[in-house]
C-alpha cells in the first residue's frame, strides 16, 4: 500500500495535486495540518483515495467532518498502529521526546507529525517518528510510506 504524507501546505495545494498525480498508485493520504481548507477540492476529486486529516495550529476550523478536533488520532493499517498529529501540541520544534512518549502511551508503531517544516525520520525504541516536511515550502517536501504485511518503508519526495 502506498501512502502519501503532507503537512504545512500554506496555500500551495497545487503541490499536493502534483504529487498525487505522480504517485498514481496512492491509496491513502495523511494531511498533518496547516492548510486543511485547501484539501476540500482535492478530496472531492480523488474519491478512490482515503484521506486522514488533522488540524494544525494555523487551521481555524475544519471544513469537513474527518478532522479530529483534538489534533491527534490513530488508525491501524497492516497491523501497524499509526498516530498522526500536527505536532504543535507535543512541542516538536523543541524535540520529539513528548511525541515519542505519547506514541508509546497509545502503543503506536508509527508517529507522523509536521509543524517544524523539516523532513525527518527517526526509529526509537520500536517507534518510527516521521516528518514529511512542508509541502508548501520552496522545496515542497512530502512523505511516502510503503507498507505491507512485512515491510515499512519511508522516503521523502520533493515538489517544486
Amino acid at each position: 500500500m502506498k501512502i502519501l504524507i503532507f503537512s504545512d501546505s500554506h496555500g500551495r495545494s497545487d503541490k499536493i495535486l502534483r504529487a498525487i498525480r505522480i504517485h498514481t498508485d496512492t491509496e491513502v493520504v495523511f494531511f498533518l495540518g496547516d492548510g486543511l481548507s485547501e484539501l476540500e477540492g482535492i478530496v472531492a476529486s480523488y474519491t478512490n483515495i482515503a484521506f486522514f486529516t488533522v488540524r494544525g495550529n494555523c487551521d481555524a476550523y475544519p471544513l469537513f467532518r474527518g478532522a479530529p478536533a483534538e489534533k491527534t488520532a490513530t488508525v491501524t493499517l497492516f497491523d501497524k498502529k499509526i498516530l498522526y498529529t500536527h505536532g504543535d501540541l507535543y512541542g516538536v520544534k523543541s524535540g520529539i521526546g513528548r511525541l515519542l512518549s505519547y506514541a508509546r502511551t497509545v502503543h503506536a508503531d508509527i508517529a507522523l507529525y509536521g509543524h517544524t517544516h523539516t523532513p525527518d525520520l527517526n526509529y526509537i525504541d520500536g517507534v518510527y517518528l516521521f516528518n514529511p516536511g512542508a509541502v508548501g515550502s520552496h522545496e515542497g517536501s512530502y512523505g511516502i510510506l510503503t507498507i505491507d504485511e512485512k515491510n515499512v518503508l519511508f522516503s521523502h519526495g520533493v515538489i517544486k
